[in-house]
């Protein structure tokens, strides 16, 4: 669309390969001059480790101290920014059991009290003192997201493709999922909108996770015979566990009230474009 980009990653080289016409710096003291839009997701993945201690404080570093730094550096620098769009996920609102009423969130319901919750709430505070040089701040409450590389998808293509897959414990915690095309043009639309405050960066059915490796296994044509019971997780994964055992239904009320219209409004569509790009079809 004719944006001049910087990228603030920890390889700069990867990225100018990747985007030639992009400029790249790996770190905030890196960013000089006037921007006008700054769309903030760095962090480590929640999901990538056990949470140890250690981990859980690497996890906080890595995305609430970036936004504090970030913070720092927009108000030395005196940046007047157009939009913020920073970073967040449906895990604000804590993981939840029960039906799938229960789990229904939207972008005014309370924070959780778990680890993951902590998580986001304090990233979204670091986020707060951009407010000051910003026209507007979003907060991009984002779910699973779901493409062709990379994410949850890579870490069950091979299970699943093995005939291996099967659901978590009850298989009743809802999935807050998105394709990544939508996630995509949900920015965009978010840079376009008038849009302040909370946003839940999801596809508008959610499904639990029962439903989830249904449809998966159906797409890749092949049986989901092996479920894993909470104890093996709780084994597996400790603390960590709960983000597979718990779940959020999070509906994206901001997003469908202010227009946005979704490519990908249901899993199976979703997840057959996935396969056929994976497959080359």
């Amino acid at each position: 669309q004719g944006h001049e980009i910087t990228v603030l990653t920890r390889s700069p080289a990867t990225a100018k390969q990747r985007w030639p016409r992009i400029n790249a710096v790996d770190g905030v003291s890196g960013l000089v001059g006037q921007f006008d839009r700054v769309l903030n997701l760095a962090g480590e993945g929640i999901a990538n480790k056990r949470w140890s201690e250690e981990r859980k404080q690497v996890l906080m570093k890595s995305h609430v101290d970036l936004t504090k730094s970030l913070a720092r550096w927009a108000e030395s620098t005196q940046q007047q920014f157009r939009l913020v769009l920073s970073g967040s996920a449906v895990g604000y609102y804590g993981g939840l059991q029960g039906s799938q009423a229960q789990q229904t969130v939207t972008e005014t319901s309370p924070a959780g009290n778990d680890f993951g919750a902590q998580l986001c709430r304090e990233w979204e505070a670091a986020a707060e003192p951009l407010e000051a040089c910003s026209e507007r701040t979003v907060l991009l409450r984002t779910g699973l997201v779901l493409g062709p590389g990379g994410g949850l998808l890579d870490r069950l293509w091979l299970p699943f493709r093995m005939g291996a897959g099967g659901r978590m414990g009850n298989g009743k915690q809802m999935m807050s999922w998105i394709h990544i095309e939508d996630y995509c043009e949900a920015v965009d639309h978010l840079v376009k909108a008038t849009v302040t405050g909370a946003v839940n960066m999801t596809a508008p059915h959610p499904v639990s996770n029962q439903e989830f490796t249904r449809e998966l296994a159906a797409v890749l044509r092949r049986p989901a015979l092996l479920p894993m019971p909470a104890p093996a997780l709780r084994l597996l994964f400790g603390e960590m566990s709960e983000l597979l055992l718990n779940g959020q239904c999070a509906l994206p009320k901001v997003l469908q009230g202010n227009g946005f219209s979704f490519r990908f409004r249901h899993l199976s569509p979703a997840l057959q474009n996935i396969v056929a790009v994976r497959k080359g079809d």
